[in-house]
């Protein structure tokens, strides 16, 4: 009898301690969490992924996933950023006493702001004198509008600007897009505002009626290819400006960029977020440029409609240092072959700085000449 009670004890005990270092593991699974070499980093920095409050042995595998279509594996794993984002991470892990865990954290990549050195800012650009031409859309005479390719042409062509129309997803994404929806310039159909942006980027852009391999850009990935090389004139078609603000100054990209606004309140609502910001006011009224010219001290910029085209306006703007941008065959029936590039001489004949057409190359190599 007696030996039979300290068999059973054994057992209870033997029992116990697997129970209370299998309740160990799990506690110690509880607390295990990914640990980064920094949350924030410059594209092109490596950053290293491990975890942390677990021993290596006690673990058969980690699946990382680090965005950017990324997959690694391994326990340590090291990475450098291409384009900037707020990046989730995640670490699949099987530990070796069968439970399969997922770890997630986050990171932050941005790019260095642009110095002098690499790139002139566009106010300073706009000092030497010359004619600047702006590619509505991206040049999309040789490509889908608001496209990847269509900004390439645009800085294969040596083009001063592109112009480009930003809108946000349903999922708070930044994209390009002109219109509200995506019927007439996609092979889909409905409002950019009622997509996500995985919805978006399995659509194809148009070009001349027919589909192309070209995909809806991010907001990121469109600076990302004019960075250096080419200034941006953001069209805003959303009131969420600090969102738009975020992902410029995330690409490195102030300097570089330049803010469309409409309305007096819009101009008020970017600056508050940061003054040094440079905007471009719509100006149709003397009583409007005035009042922009109130708000910031520093503009230097203005896109005077052709209803502004007046002696007056012109040169009260012109004698407070501020340069005009103006509309040069812009969803114009004329071109200039066929009116023998007589609105571009008026153009000139006006005092202005930088034409925006959808004619960049044509206008490029007549400027030159002037």
């Amino acid at each position: 009898m007696k030996i039979q009670v300290l068999k059973t004890l054994l057992i209870l005990v033997v029992i116990s301690i697997f129970s209370c270092k299998k309740e160990n593991i799990d506690n110690n699974n509880e607390s295990v969490s990914i640990k980064v070499t920094s949350n924030e980093v410059l594209i092109g920095e490596e950053i290293t992924f491990t975890l942390q409050n677990v021993a290596e042995t006690e673990v058969k595998s980690v699946n990382w996933e680090l965005g950017e279509d990324k997959k690694i594996s391994g326990f340590t794993v090291t990475y450098a950023y291409s384009i900037p984002d707020n990046y989730t991470i995640t670490a699949n892990v099987s530990f070796t006493n069968g439970e399969n865990k997922e770890y997630k954290t986050q990171i932050i990549v941005n790019a260095s702001e642009l110095s002098s050195e690499s790139r002139v800012s566009i106010s300073e650009s706009l000092k030497d004198g010359k004619y600047k031409v702006c590619a509505h859309r991206g040049y999309w005479k040789e490509a889908p509008e608001n496209s990847v390719k269509a900004i390439q042409q645009a800085i294969d062509n040596n083009i001063d600007f592109i112009e480009i129309d930003v809108r946000m997803s349903k999922d708070s994404k930044l994209v390009l897009m002109h219109n509200s929806t995506v019927d007439d310039t996609t092979n889909g159909k409905g409002k950019v505002s009622e997509m996500t942006l995985e919805e978006l980027k399995n659509l194809y852009l148009f070009f001349n009626g027919y589909q192309t391999s070209e995909k809806i850009p991010t907001l990121t990935e469109a600076l990302m290819e004019a960075r250096g090389k080419i200034y941006v004139d953001i069209d805003m078609k959303i009131s969420d400006y600090r969102a738009v603000y975020n992902i410029v100054k995330q690409c490195g990209m102030l300097s570089q960029c330049i803010f469309t606004v409409y309305e007096l309140q819009d101009a008020s609502n970017v600056l508050n977020i940061d003054k040094s910001v440079s905007i471009l006011p719509v100006v149709y009224t003397m009583e409007d440029l005035d009042s922009f010219m109130a708000l910031n001290k520093d503009l230097y910029l203005v896109q005077f409609n052709s209803q502004a085209w007046t002696n007056e306006i012109l040169k009260k703007a012109y004698n407070n240092g501020i340069s005009g941008f103006m509309n040069v065959y812009v969803n114009d029936s004329d071109t200039p072959a066929s009116d023998n590039y007589q609105k571009v001489e008026k153009f000139i004949n006006l005092g202005g700085t930088v034409a925006q057409t959808d004619y960049p190359v044509e206008l490029k190599k007549y400027l030159e000449n002037k």
